[in-house]
């Protein structure tokens, strides 16, 4: 799906906001064309990894239909691993759950818009997703929190119409290339296969559901030991991004 912006209304904010895409590194992002008007159309796709100069690896947490008790005891594991991540809610969890949503805040961590509920919203019409996000956004307002401006939708389902009306509304969805539920059999083998794989600017998602955390805590606890073996620390999105080159 295109964009199209008026030349003079809203050349300047596209402009602005693709040269901070390109700042990041996306393996995808943004891509700017000018029509034969001098207009300005843009092609938004996910952002996947980031191009950094420290040695961090992104972590969010995908919350999907999750008891408030599995959504704390993922918290005390990455707690446990001084381990800070960007953390996806719908916007229903955020206004029935909101005094574990401010735990998750006090502990310093962030938290970036998924919509309302756990449907997908990759077959919405524009007015829809908008409608969509904007609940998301005010179900953290009034919790009294700013969202940092990522969007994880229900089931990372996306489409070029949410990606570009997300885009327009200051969001930028992101498509993890680094899927926790990998691990599996021994957890030491598959910490230290998964951390020899990983790469500086990488993003990483754990999901959470009634059925617990993916991965589970044990292979967090080894991802987490070889990741330092190789002087890498996991961080939220918006620590990550300042790392940019």
């Amino acid at each position: 799906m295109l964009i199209y912006l008026k030349p003079k209304t809203r050349q300047k904010m596209l402009l602005v906001t693709a040269f901070f895409l390109v700042l990041l590194g996306a393996r995808m992002g943004a891509v700017v064309q000018r029509g034969p008007d001098r207009g300005v159309t843009a092609k938004i796709a996910p952002l996947t990894q980031v191009n950094t100069s420290e040695p961090q690896i992104g972590v969010i947490v995908d919350v999907s239909d999750a008891t408030p008790e599995e959504v704390r005891k993922c918290l005390s594991t990455l707690e446990s691993l001084a381990v800070k991540a960007t953390w996806f809610f719908s916007g229903t969890f955020v206004e029935a759950q909101s005094d574990v949503v401010k735990e998750i805040l006090d502990k310093g961590h962030e938290f970036g818009l998924k919509g309302t509920d756990e449907k997908p919203m990759d077959r919405l019409e524009a007015t829809d997703i908008k409608d969509r996000i904007m609940r998301s956004r005010k179900a953290f307002e009034k919790a009294n929190i700013e969202p940092a401006p990522f969007l994880y939708p229900p089931q990372g389902r996306f489409s070029e119409k949410l990606l570009s009306v997300a885009f327009e509304e200051g969001y930028q969805g992101l498509k993890p290339g680094v899927d926790g539920k990998v691990m599996k059999g021994k957890e030491e083998d598959a910490g230290k296969r998964l951390a020899d794989s990983m790469r500086p600017g990488d993003i990483f998602i754990i999901r959470v559901s009634r059925k617990g955390m993916v991965p589970e805590k044990r292979y967090l606890e080894s991802l987490s030991k070889h990741l330092k073996d190789h002087g890498l620390s996991m961080v939220g999105m918006s620590t990550l991004v300042k790392g940019v080159k």
